[in-house]
């Protein structure tokens, strides 16, 4: 593109005040710009590309945010029942996973939580009866029962013991590629550089994405609660009296401690 083609927006060539087709000096030359000048402002338009960084900060190749950045995407949440053929009733210990899986279900914000329970297996007719239990141990943990959805797969007929499988599809925070050891963390330039090894930081990566409650925050901030209107109006109000604003809590400072817990003295 020929930034100085001699045009104005109209197309038209440029005309002084007067109207006529360019500017004149007092003995009717036309004046012309040097030509180094025209060179450097077309090299310049040429040239000039605008860029913008996200961050604030320039990421180098041996920068552990960028050799292993958090990945967020789609993942199944998924738990296992194993049934016996002998064994027609959920354990207690097994009610109170299905209510842990229940709670990171709700909190999840999903829609559909499935049971897939085996069929043309041995244990197939006491898988139903499990599914059942299980159905209702979800309700009971704060599952609407319109949003289960009950499934089954084909187990085969040496699957004495074939699990019941509850899932849901979440969105998850995950890293790849921790743990891997290239040639080049031994090699001499890495030494005398003072760069990093390849697998730095990674495993700092991994740890923040797995203790994420919510993986939408890595991205984007959530919206801020409304302000306590009562608090407000108080601290307002004593401002407008010319008194202190701050709050004042009594008794925090008189606590009693306990002594001689896990020992003697």
């Amino acid at each position: 593109m020929n930034a100085l083609n001699g045009l104005s927006p109209l197309g038209r060539r440029p005309t002084d005040a007067t109207g006529s087709p360019g500017a004149r000096g007092r003995h009717g030359r036309r004046l012309v710009a040097p030509l180094s000048i025209l060179v450097l402002a077309a090299a310049l338009a040429g040239c000039v590309e605008t860029k913008y960084d996200v961050t604030g900060a320039v990421l180098g190749p041996d920068d552990y945010r960028y050799r292993h950045p958090i990945l967020i995407d789609q993942q199944l949440a998924t738990m296992d029942i194993p049934v016996g053929p002998n064994v027609p009733k959920l354990a207690p210990r097994e009610v109170g996973n299905i209510t842990g899986f229940a709670q990171k279900y709700r909190a999840s914000g999903a829609t559909t939580l499935a049971i897939v329970v085996p069929s043309h297996s041995p244990n197939a007719r006491v898988a139903n009866g499990i599914a059942r239990q299980t159905a209702n141990a979800l309700v009971a943990a704060g599952v609407p029962r319109k949003q289960l959805d009950v499934r089954s797969y084909a187990a085969g007929a040496e699957e004495t013991e074939a699990p019941i499988r509850l899932a849901f599809s979440r969105i998850g925070a995950h890293v790849d590629g921790c743990g891997q050891w290239p040639a080049e963390d031994q090699a001499f330039w890495m030494k005398t550089e003072n760069r990093s090894y390849y697998n730095f930081g990674c495993a700092s990566q991994q740890n923040l994405a797995a203790t994420t409650a919510n993986p939408l925050d890595l991205l984007y901030p959530r919206g801020m609660t409304p302000a306590d209107a009562t608090r407000r109006m108080t601290v307002l109000g004593n401002y407008q009296q010319g008194k202190n604003p701050s709050g004042t809590y009594e008794g925090l400072d008189n606590v009693n401690l306990v002594s001689g817990i896990g020992g003697t003295n």
